[in-house]
């Protein structure tokens, strides 16, 4: 008997081993299978080695020695223990440790088609605010039969959408390139890490993540070149004109204001030398750090998953097609915290 067959019976040992609803894994496994359908026949439609156009018809060869349902959940429990492959040999009785790294990259590009990544979350996030906003419009010249015209009709029809920034680091390996030893190291922690700014809302959507870079940065410097070349940025010249969006970050953030964003900036003043801050600033820091703590949580359930948590092993180039995975994933218990609260499924808007 398979680890699969075991844990099916067992749901919630398999949230625990996971980090993911037996209920919804079996949910979405359809939105897997296409998934992977999909990329089958687009590798096989290629020679692997010299990319050329496949002569012979796909179907011959070596079939895997594990089902589907097994390598989805590989890429899980890796994600979620960040166990090493040699041990997992063991957890799914397979020959070696290329059966488990194959399985996960193989993997990865399946989940990060059906997962509410990032990008996803967005564009529905948006989709739902903007249909909101033209309910609320139609039904107020329909209940007055006029238009907006004051301030006090414009902030019930345009309600705040709020977004939460922060950066988050991942301690890694040590570099050999001197260079890369050089832009990774972190003042901060006093080691080499991997930075991301996160851009969350407050009950706990993960809406983008920066590329990562190494530690040696500055928050606002990649911010900074994330609103100019990133999703982020594309999202905010393009959806955010049509809504009154508020954001809320650290002192880190200072400067955001001065970046002509469709934004309302609220920061956390922070005081400095022979500049204290006065009563008022600090009332005011107050609630603003009660609604931007929320997205300190939105990046803690993320590390939930330890591959985000511990020392990175794998290689910078995966790292940002791993944790959107692991946003996907942490999106997705939010997403069924939002069915049950609210009666809202969005893998139903999704579908």
């Amino acid at each position: 008997m398979g680890l699969y067959a075991k844990l099916q019976k067992k749901p919630t040992l398999f949230l625990s081993a996971t980090g993911m609803h037996l209920a919804d894994f079996e949910r979405l496994m359809p939105a897997f299978e296409a998934a992977y359908a999909r990329q089958e026949a687009q590798r096989k439609s290629r020679v692997v080695k010299t990319g050329e156009e496949r002569q012979r018809r796909p179907g011959g060869g070596a079939h895997f020695s594990t089902t589907l349902p097994e390598r989805l959940l590989m890429l899980l429990i890796y994600y979620r223990m960040y166990l090493t492959q040699e041990f997992m040999t063991l957890l799914f009785d397979v020959e070696d440790k290329a059966t488990i790294s194959r399985a996960i990259r193989q993997m990865r590009p399946v989940f990060e088609a059906v997962l509410p990544v990032p990008e996803r979350a967005l564009r529905q996030v948006f989709d739902l605010a903007r249909h909101e906003t033209d309910r609320r419009k139609a039904r107020l010249e329909e209940r007055t039969g006029r238009r907006i015209n004051n301030l006090r009709d414009f902030l019930h029809e345009f309600p705040e959408f709020t977004i939460l920034i922060d950066g988050t680091e991942q301690p890694k390996q040590k570099p050999q390139d001197p260079a890369k030893r050089k832009s990774d190291y972190s003042g901060k922690k006093k080691r080499h890490t991997l930075k991301q700014i996160v851009t969350a809302t407050p009950n706990g959507l993960i809406l983008d993540q920066s590329p990562c870079c190494g530690g040696r940065r500055h928050d606002f410097s990649v911010f900074k070149e994330q609103v100019k070349e990133g999703a982020l940025g594309r999202a905010m010249q393009e959806q955010f004109q049509d809504l009154r969006v508020v954001a809320y970050a650290d002192s880190g953030f200072t400067g955001i204001d001065k970046l002509s964003l469709p934004v309302t900036s609220r920061i956390v003043e922070r005081a400095r030398r022979g500049h204290p801050l006065t009563a008022e600033q600090k009332m005011l820091g107050r609630v603003r750090s009660r609604e931007r703590i929320k997205v300190e949580h939105a990046i803690g359930r993320r590390k939930k998953y330890r591959i985000a948590a511990l020392i990175y092993r794998n290689r910078d180039a995966d790292y940002d097609a791993t944790m959107n995975v692991v946003a996907g994933l942490s999106n997705l218990r939010v997403y069924g915290t939002m069915a049950r609260q609210a009666g809202l499924d969005l893998l139903e808007v999704n579908s």
